[in-house]
C-alpha cells in the first residue's frame, strides 16, 4: 500500500473544547447561577479565581445540603444551550463519521460533559474524553459530586493549574496520534493556545471562537504569529461546517 493511500485512509482528529465552544456558556457557572442564591453565585465566582476544585466541591456540598439531589442537578444542566448551530455541525459530522475521530478536551468534569452529550443526543460521536474527573459519593449517591485532586501537576503558564492541556494533548498523541492525518481544534479560551502554539503544526486547524479568549490572544494581543497551523475564527458553527467541506 502506498504512503499516499495510507494518508488518504487515515482520519482526522477533531477536537472539540466544551464549555462556551460547544455549549454555548460555561456549564458549571449556569447551573450554580440557576441553583443558588445571588450571594452564594458571587462567591463561587469570586472563589473560582482561587481554587476550582474547592469552589465547586462548596457548589456540590451546598446544593447537597438544600436538600436537591441528582436528578434536579441533571434537569439544570440540560436547560444549559449549545452554542449557534452546535446542532448542525453534529449532524453533519454524524453524517460524515468516516472522516473524523472526535474527542473532548475540557477542564469541565465528565460527569456533567457526558451528561450534556448523552441528552442532546451525541455521545455516541465522541471516542475520548481529556477531562478533569468526578465521582459520585460512595456512602450517599445523593451527595451530587465530589472532584478529587488527582491531576497530574504541570508547570505550563499558559495553562489553568487544573489542567495543562497541551501536556494532556500531548499525551494523547503518544500513543495514538499515528492514526491521524490532520488535528482540527475547536475551541474558546485563552488555555487553549497552550495546545494550539506547542501541539498543532503546518496543515493543522484551529478554530477560535470570535470574542473569547483565544481569539483576543490571536487577534488583540497579536499572537497569532506564533501558531504555525491556520486559524478560522468562528461566531457560529455552520461557518465551521463550510470550512470543512472544503478539506
Amino acid at each position: 500500500m502506498s504512503s499516499q493511500t495510507e494518508t488518504e485512509q487515515k482520519k482526522n482528529l477533531l477536537i472539540f473544547d466544551f464549555d462556551e465552544t460547544l455549549m454555548n456558556k460555561d456549564t458549571e457557572y449556569e447551573v450554580a447561577n440557576m441553583m443558588l442564591s445571588k450571594e452564594e453565585y458571587d462567591k463561587i465566582v469570586e472563589w473560582d479565581k482561587i481554587d476550582y476544585y474547592d469552589t465547586f466541591n462548596y457548589f456540590f456540598k451546598r446544593i447537597k445540603e438544600m436538600g436537591l439531589t441528582l436528578e434536579d442537578y441533571n434537569k439544570h444542566l440540560e436547560k444549559c444551550e449549545l452554542s449557534p448551530k452546535m446542532k448542525e455541525l453534529f449532524d453533519y459530522l454524524r453524517k460524515n463519521k468516516s472522516k473524523y475521530e472526535m474527542i473532548i478536551l475540557s477542564g469541565d468534569i465528565d460527569y456533567s460533559i457526558k451528561h450534556v452529550l448523552k441528552y442532546q443526543g451525541f455521545l455516541d460521536l465522541f471516542e475520548h474524553f481529556i477531562v478533569n474527573k468526578c465521582e459520585i459519593q460512595p456512602d450517599n449517591a445523593e451527595r451530587l459530586i465530589f472532584v478529587p485532586r488527582d491531576q497530574f501537576p504541570h508547570e505550563c503558564n499558559l495553562c489553568l493549574f487544573s489542567q495543562c492541556k497541551g501536556l494532556e494533548l500531548k499525551k494523547y498523541l503518544e500513543k495514538n496520534g499515528e492514526k491521524y492525518n490532520k488535528i482540527i481544534f475547536v475551541c474558546d479560551g485563552k488555555n487553549d493556545f497552550c495546545p494550539s502554539k506547542k501541539i498543532l503544526r503546518k496543515g493543522d486547524i484551529v478554530f477560535p471562537r470570535v470574542g473569547h479568549g483565544l481569539y483576543i490572544k490571536l487577534f488583540e494581543q497579536n499572537l497569532i504569529s506564533e501558531l504555525v497551523c491556520d486559524v478560522y475564527p468562528w461566531k457560529s458553527a455552520d461557518e465551521i461546517i463550510s470550512k470543512l467541506n472544503e478539506i
